[in-house]
C-alpha cells in the first residue's frame, strides 16, 4: 500500500499486478477495503484500488465533494500513474462515478464494470436507502458504520478490515459523496457511453436489478450477469462469483 500525491491531495492506493489496468471505485464510506478479495485478480490484470477523496487514509478536502470532482480525482490520478487508458469498476454508487467518467472521459475508458449499477436514484426504496444514509451520518455516523460493515462483512477479519477505513473517514466528504450520488443522474445519456460495459447485479436486489432495462435499451455495447442468490455485496459477498465475470468480460469484450 502507497500514499501517493495526486492533484495537490494525498491518496491512498494499492497497484498490483501487470496487464490491462482495472481501476476499481468503492461507495461512499467504504473506501477500496471492500475490493480486498479482487486483488486476486491481480494474477492477470494490473489492478488498483485507492480511497477517494476523505475516505480511509486518503485526504479529504473542504470543498464539495461532488461526481464530477471524484470523476476529475481519477483522471489525476490516472496521469500519475501515467495510464492512459483503463477499465474503470464501479460498486453501488461507485459505479456513478464511473459512469460519469466514461461520460465525460470517453478516450480514457477503455470498458466499464458496474456492480449493482443505476444511473440514477428512482425507486422508492433506493431513495429510502440514500436518504436514511445520509441521515444517520449526521445524526449516528457510527451506526451507519456498524451497518454498513456487517452487512458488506462474512468474516471478523472483513468486518475488521472494513471498520478500519469506515471509522477514518471524512463524514463531510462521506456526506458529500451520497447527496451528489442522489441527485446525479446520466439515463438520458446511457446511448452515449462507447466502450463495452458490464453490469452485475445480485438475484435478490429488485430495488436495483430494476435498472437493468435501462441499460438493456440504452447501451450500444453492454452486457447485463445475474449472480444468483445474491444480494447487493456481490464484490465481497460473492467475490468468486464477481472475479470470474470481470475476467470473463475482460477476455471477451476488452482488447
Amino acid at each position: 500500500m502507497d500514499t501517493m500525491s495526486v492533484h495537490h491531495r494525498q491518496l491512498s492506493i494499492i497497484d498490483q499486478g501487470e496487464g490491462t489496468p482495472i481501476i476499481f471505485l468503492h461507495p461512499p464510506g467504504l473506501g477500496k477495503s471492500v475490493f480486498y478479495y479482487q486483488k486476486a485478480l491481480s494474477s492477470s490484470y494490473r489492478v488498483i484500488f485507492y480511497d477517494m477523496c476523505g475516505h480511509g487514509e486518503s485526504e479529504g478536502t473542504e470543498e464539495p465533494v461532488t461526481i464530477e470532482s471524484l470523476a476529475e480525482e481519477m483522471l489525476h490520478l490516472m496521469d500519475t500513474l501515467g495510464l492512459e487508458k483503463a477499465v474503470i469498476c464501479g460498486y453501488s454508487a461507485g459505479g456513478t462515478v464511473a459512469q460519469h467518467f466514461a461520460l465525460t472521459y470517453p478516450e480514457r475508458t477503455k470498458a466499464v464494470i458496474l456492480s449493482g449499477g443505476f444511473p440514477h436514484v428512482r425507486t422508492p426504496m433506493l431513495k429510502a436507502e440514500f436518504l436514511a444514509g445520509m441521515k444517520l451520518l449526521k445524526f449516528s455516523p457510527e451506526l451507519l458504520g456498524k451497518i454498513l460493515v456487517t452487512s458488506h462483512g462474512i468474516q471478523q477479519e472483513d468486518r475488521d478490515r472494513l471498520w478500519k477505513t469506515v471509522s477514518r473517514t471524512n463524514r463531510h466528504n462521506w456526506y458529500d459523496f451520497y447527496e451528489a450520488s442522489y441527485h446525479y443522474s446520466c439515463s438520458e445519456r446511457l446511448s452515449e457511453i462507447d466502450p463495452p460495459v458490464l453490469v452485475i447485479y445480485g438475484q435478490f436486489v429488485k430495488h436495483i436489478r430494476c435498472y437493468q432495462r435501462d441499460y438493456e435499451t440504452s447501451l450500444k455495447n453492454g452486457k447485463i450477469a445475474i449472480v444468483r442468490k445474491a444480494f447487493h455485496e456481490v464484490p465481497i459477498r460473492q467475490w468468486r462469483a464477481f472475479n470470474q465475470l470481470v475476467d470473463t468480460f475482460m477476455s471477451s469484450s476488452v482488447d
